[in-house]
């Protein structure tokens, strides 16, 4: 089965670590415990805000990784994400048009993104490196709880 990320976008009040009122809260809530009883969500969580984090930016060509203190710009963050396992993009559409953020006083933008299987990424593989990634992805997604392989 297909595999998304949903993205949720900051905004100045995530950015600002304050916390939504209690509705919006419960209605989250709400909306975690829908996709825990489909069996669709891996795992979702929400970031702190980016004063709390660092950017590490490598150059390229082997340069030296160079670090930079947040805060970022808010429409370069993510305020939080859920990963989830579906039967197809439609299926991911239609829970992403479920969260409950319709209320959100400034709005909010949600991002839904597939992941890349390694059947989309065959031609890069030698066969020893499928064969070792494959074994490798299999203990994750069990890690993980994804209910298949890639």
């Amino acid at each position: 089965m297909p595999r998304f990320i949903l993205f949720i976008r900051a905004d100045e009040d995530s950015e600002s670590s304050k916390m939504p009122p209690q509705e919006a809260i419960e209605a989250m809530t709400g909306f975690w415990r829908e996709l825990v009883a489909a069996n669709v969500l891996v795992y979702g969580d929400g970031m702190h805000a980016s004063s709390r984090s660092t950017r590490i930016i490598f150059p390229g060509n082997g340069g030296t990784p160079q670090l930079e203190a947040g805060p970022f710009p808010v429409n370069e963050l993510v305020a939080g994400f859920w990963i989830l396992d579906v039967k197809d993009y439609e299926e991911a559409l239609m829970w992403a048009k479920k969260c409950p953020v319709a209320n959100a006083p400034q709005g909010c933008t949600l991002e839904l993104r597939p992941f890349i299987t390694m059947e989309d990424a065959r031609d890069s593989f030698t066969d020893e490196m499928w064969k070792e990634h494959e074994e490798g992805r299999k203990l994750i997604d069990t890690k993980v709880g994804f209910k298949t392989g890639l």
